[in-house]
Parts: structure tokens; sequence; C-alpha cells
């Protein structure tokens, strides 16, 4: 599964997400050796409430784990 690193915090041996164990265990997830399709992209945005643009040239914002 994909999650925003964005307010995340490091401590001693664990990193605090700023998203709950719930929403994280909801979000779109892949294989572990998979790729994301391009059509299921914006939808993990979207999952986390943050707006989406694909890049200038029309490039991924994401891709493999």
């Amino acid at each position: 599964m994909f999650v925003p690193l964005a307010g995340a915090t490091m401590g001693p041996g664990c990193l605090k997400l700023a998203h709950s164990r719930s929403r994280v265990r909801q979000a779109p997830a892949i294989g572990i050796d998979g790729e994301l399709p391009v059509e299921d992209e914006e939808a993990v945005f979207r999952h986390y409430k943050m707006s989406y643009a694909s890049g200038a040239g029309g490039e991924r914002r994401l891709a493999c784990r």
C-alpha cells in the first residue's frame, strides 16, 4: 500500500504516520512486486484527501513499490 510521508515523524525505532491505522489499511494496495496501474494512481491521492496532478509532461507521480 501507499502512504504519504508528509506529516510523518520519526522516533527511536519507529515512524509515526499522520494517518490513522484504519485509513492506511483501507488504502488502495498492490502486490509486493507489483506496479500501480496508471488509471488507479489518482485513487490513492483521493483516499488520503490529497490533490492529484500528473507531471508537466504527463509523467506519473507514483509507480513501483
